[in-house]
């Protein structure tokens, strides 16, 4: 991340804090849990550390200890708490019966609590789930009736984490039957030792005794106990889960990535078993991928609740969708770490048992064993991943699932609006036919984007006729279009090849770059060689001299917009053996062409040339790091343009589910069909937040670009496939013609998915460059 000089200043103390603080005692004792989070021991000591230095709880209001920081803030503390291997606190108190009092409670009461949560002086549990009911809160058996002063209760409470180590508990309880099950449930917090109370351990699969199931047998408890309004329990209950399950865990979960990295060297270190190796690696670059769109998406709900502006539409479903990301990527680590311990995964050690012997077992291994076994859980509690899913889909089949990869400015939202009116206005299904016929057809539109909106030169700077924008305006107008499933020529031209020239810094570049501006130049860029596939390095095609004058002989595949272009950017090695960027007029003799027309209705073209002679050479010296920068930008775009083709299937999927009909009901209806669109759902936001988080990658150095392009991009070509692939199957035997926008729109994205490398391509790329950035 990209950070200010207050934010370094503010990690650099965050740092200094953990260097001093963080003993070596409780950051072991915290990398050896293997649980939800760290145990008491270690936990509360390390809680009491921060409150000292007033950061036990920065989430909460200033007033009652919190810290007031920004969205950034926060994720660089979480994320340096991460990296540092501080222990991970118990929740339940700080996180989840906090928030409560500070909503619902008396003055009496968060005076009483609050500052004990803050200072790590009482340990809290969580009374919600009973034996029978799962995931159902509504079916909750417990009671509790009030007599005189105090309410006396009766049941019992299962999977109750820390139960035996806790002072207090909140906790759900019925005190009426009369009405809706719901209605009848109110909230009460207490004191775990009053009479009447009884805790039995229950040990996990992995070992732990973490879960305890707790009996009331008359137990009596303070009438203050009670939170809020009687028979107000299922609104706080409601209120309560948004916390429990939301929250930012992708810090948490980089931290466990960088022990599986670690291991992974550790397992290997003698050079055994080579390609194992190295397909784990790609297999822990792939969960990269996944921890930092997660971290992108949850950064911007964040932001979201804190800054209090506009909500993104995925709002109301952000606490399940959360819970399902992030729960199910801590389940996909722990797979991980049990394939590289190998034989050693086998093992029923505890973690402090590994080393405890003259032939000591790789204590890594042992962990990771006891992290799968526990890990299990983390889809069942909380209310199961299924039922998460029930609420994502119920919430997006009455939800609008289209808007803006990154936030916009008012000059950004009216070139948006703009655009979209224009575009609905001017491509029709049968319009946009007539565009794709022949490479030619596609010149009203852009004419279009030229002279009515002046969008060819978006990123360019003004003394070159353009708007004076960036990376982010191409991203938000190549979403727009991928909406609109406009084809060619826009991001190889305004995109990819003004990018390279900007990054050639050339000043022969310029009148090219006016011309783009003002609709007279198309540019496309010849790159790719047969023999290469998508390594930009791998050229043959070479520049030379032949009677004074500068030619190109070579081969190039699958030049996009090449056919309509009327400048070719192509790279060529000069006689040095440099790469370099040889501008090329679509005119030029020697030139053997062969028009290709894409799946999605797109043109490409297969060139040769020999001996074609240059009307410029750009870039001499090494082109390659401009081409590089240029393509990887392009990258991004054609992220957003992805974005914008799935979020117009989302939305006619979606449509189209609720109004067609199967056995006397909409297709929506069914559970199966409504946790498909859930997960898709949960690919399309993912792949939008990844996508919208590197607005600002222009800034960073080449190895932090290249990583964070391929991360998003492996984002979105997944998404991609889920998307689009679902949006097919859920149209039946419609989705497989021509006739409805859905196959266009998997054509398109297919198309997309080949244009700047594939998923092992990237994944690759991403390995390569662990411990470069």
């Amino acid at each position: 991340m990209n950070l200010s000089k207050d934010e370094l200043a503010f990690r650099d103390e965050v740092r200094a804090f953990l260097a001093t603080e963080l003993t070596e005692e409780i950051r072991l004792g915290g990398h050896r849990t293997s649980g939800i989070f760290s145990d008491y021991e270690v936990g509360i000591p390390w809680q009491r550390v921060l409150a000292k230095r007033g950061w036990a709880a920065p989430h909460w209001p200033v007033e009652w200890g919190g810290c007031g920081w920004t969205p950034k803030q926060h994720d660089i503390f979480a994320s340096e708490m991460a990296a540092a291997d501080a222990p991970k606190v118990s929740p339940l108190g700080l996180v989840m019966a906090a928030p409560v009092l500070v909503a619902f409670g008396t003055q009496a009461q968060k005076e009483r609590w609050l500052p004990d949560i803050r200072n790590g002086v009482s340990y809290w549990c969580q009374g919600y789930s009973e034996p029978g009911s799962g995931s159902d809160l509504a079916s909750l058996q417990c009671r509790a009736r009030r007599e005189g002063n105090e309410w006396v209760i009766n049941g019992s409470k299962i999977w109750t984490t820390h139960a035996h180590r806790a002072t207090h508990m909140f906790c759900l309880v019925r005190t009426d039957s009369s009405g809706k099950p719901q209605q009848g449930i109110s909230f009460l917090m207490f004191e775990l030792n009053n009479p009447g109370i009884q805790i039995r351990p229950i040990v996990s699969i992995s070992g732990d005794h973490e879960f305890n199931q707790v009996f009331f047998d008359d137990a009596r408890v303070p009438a203050d106990a009670l939170i809020g309004q009687e028979n107000q329990g299922w609104t706080i209950a409601k209120f309560l889960l948004e916390h429990e399950r939301g929250g930012s865990s992708a810090p948490f979960l980089r931290g466990r990535l960088a022990r599986l990295y670690a291991s992974l060297r550790e397992s290997f270190a003698q050079g055994a078993a080579d390609s194992e190796h190295d397909d784990i690696a790609l297999t822990l670059a792939n969960a990269q991928c996944r921890i930092d769109a997660l971290h992108a998406w949850e950064q911007q709900v964040l932001t979201a609740r804190i800054s209090g502006g506009p909500q993104p539409c995925c709002m109301p479903a952000a606490p399940s969708m959360g819970k399902v990301l992030a729960t199910e990527l801590k389940q996909h680590l722990t797979e991980l770490g049990l394939s590289i311990a190998g034989p050693y995964g086998a093992t029923s050690l505890t973690v402090e048992e590994a080393s405890d012997h003259v032939l000591s077992v790789p204590e890594a291994s042992v962990f990771a064993t006891r992290a799968y076994l526990n890990d299990r859980a983390a889809s069942i509690y909380g209310g199961t991943n299924e039922v998460q899913r029930n609420l994502i889909a119920r919430h997006i089949l009455s939800a609008e699932v289209v808007e803006p990869v990154l936030p916009t400015d008012e000059t950004q939202t009216m070139l948006l609006d703009s655009l979209r009116a224009w575009l609905q206005n001017t491509l029709s299904v049968d319009q946009r036919a007539q565009m794709i016929a022949t490479p030619e057809a596609i010149a009203p539109l852009w004419r279009g984007l030229a002279h009515e909106l002046g969008l060819l030169g978006a990123a360019l700077p003004e003394n070159l006729g353009g708007m004076g924008g960036g990376l982010p305006e191409q991203m938000l107008i190549c979403q727009a279009l991928g909406a609109a499933l406009v084809p060619e020529p826009y991001s190889s031209s305004a995109v990819l090849g003004a990018n390279l020239l900007q990054a050639l810094d050339d000043p022969a570049a310029e009148a090219l770059l006016q011309g783009l501006a003002n609709g007279q130049v198309r540019l496309a860029v010849a790159a790719f060689e047969p023999e290469g596939r998508t390594d930009l390095s791998r050229v043959s095609t070479h520049l030379h001299t032949k009677g004074g004058q500068r030619c190109v002989s070579g081969r190039k595949t699958l030049v996009r917009s090449a056919p309509w272009a009327t400048h070719w950017l192509v790279s060529a090695r000069d006689e040095a053996g440099q790469l370099c960027i040889c501008v090329i007029e679509r005119a030029a003799s020697g030139v053997q062409r062969r028009d290709v027309q894409l799946i999605d209705g797109a043109w490409a073209a297969e060139l040769a040339f020999d001996q074609v002679p240059v009307q410029a050479v750009l870039g001499q010296g090494d082109a390659l790091a401009a081409l590089s920068q240029a393509w990887d930008t392009a990258t991004l775009v054609a992220g957003a343009e992805a974005v914008g083709v799935m979020q117009a299937l989302m939305r006619d999927t979606l449509s189209y589910t609720s109004q067609r009909k199967q056995f006397g009901q909409p297709l929506a209806t069914f559970q199966a069909l409504q946790h498909r669109m859930a997960d898709m759902y949960l690919a399309l936001v993912q792949a939008a937040a990844a996508v919208g988080a590197c607005a600002d990658v222009c800034g960073d150095s080449a190895a932090r670009r290249a990583q964070r392009v391929s991360s998003a991009h492996v984002t979105v070509l997944r998404a991609a496939r889920l998307v689009g692939q679902g949006a097919v199957q859920l149209h039946g035997g419609m989705g497989m013609t021509n006739e409805l926008a859905v196959g266009h729109a998997f054509k398109r994205l297919t198309v997309i998915e080949q244009q700047f490398g594939g998923v092992t391509q990237h994944l690759r790329r991403l390995a390569g460059l662990v411990g470069a950035v």
